[in-house]
């Protein structure tokens, strides 16, 4: 499959460097101390974060701050493939792995010795770029339940089409095998929290893919933050 057309579009009509629409809801789920649900595109996640409170492992609780616990999952029905997913499979537990290290490094942990932050995040429906969008629902969740944080982690995955970037690639995108970045930045800026690479890009198509998810991952952050501001309004409306 093309994923670039001859005119320069993309099978759902977007542009090379147009991200997916963006929906943003918190405070999705009362038992948590912080939710959030996101859908990009036709990507649909939920998150949610409880804690910090004691750690239950007091062998890895630690004096100098808390640790992070991620349990990812994905829905019998979030692909078109109706199957059973462990949710102890390796693949899923290398990218609960990733989330973990990724926030431990943006938390303020040192704020909570000997305590622990769980997140659950559930795959409600997949069509790709599914740690990129994973991360976006934690940053949110994490930020609806006050975590201290040094800023909202926003996340992009994007793809090198014949040397030309493509961002924000969907499942049928992903079906082909061109490299694929995966970039998490803080707060939009240049500091990356966690970068990711599948296949083999070219050296010369590099800086351009890396230009391209930095500015994607900005304008998704712009996004969150919009969603960050509103729900905050509308707290304080309603105290």
């Amino acid at each position: 499959m093309n994923v670039l057309s001859e005119h320069g579009f993309r099978a759902d009509g977007r542009r090379p460097e147009q991200i997916r629409n963006i929906s943003c809801k918190l405070s999705v789920c009362p038992e948590a101390d912080g939710s959030a649900y996101i859908e990009q595109g036709n990507t649909r996640i939920m998150c949610a974060v409880y804690g910090p409170h004691e750690a239950t492992n007091r062998a890895k609780a630690s004096e100098e701050g808390c640790s992070v616990s991620v349990q990812l999952s994905t829905a019998v029905f979030a692909t078109l493939e109706r199957k059973n997913r462990r949710r102890g499979d390796r693949k899923t537990t290398a990218l609960a792995r990733m989330l973990e290290k990724a926030f431990e490094s943006v938390i303020v942990t040192s704020l909570f010795p000997r305590a622990q932050i769980d997140i659950c995040c559930e795959i409600i429906q997949e069509d790709g770029s599914r740690l990129s969008s994973c991360i976006n629902a934690c940053s949110l969740a994490l930020a609806d339940a006050g975590i201290p944080m040094r800023g909202v982690v926003t996340c992009v995955t994007c793809s090198s089409v014949d040397g030309r970037p493509v961002v924000d690639i969907s499942a049928r995108e992903e079906m082909d095998t061109i490299p694929r970045l995966t970039l998490a930045t803080l707060s939009g800026h240049d500091e990356v929290v966690l970068v990711e690479m599948e296949n083999r890009v070219h050296m010369d198509h590099l800086s351009a893919l890396m230009a391209a998810s930095h500015a994607a991952s900005s304008s998704i952050h712009q996004c969150l933050h919009a969603a960050l501001q509103q729900h905050l309004s509308q707290t304080r409306a309603i105290l």
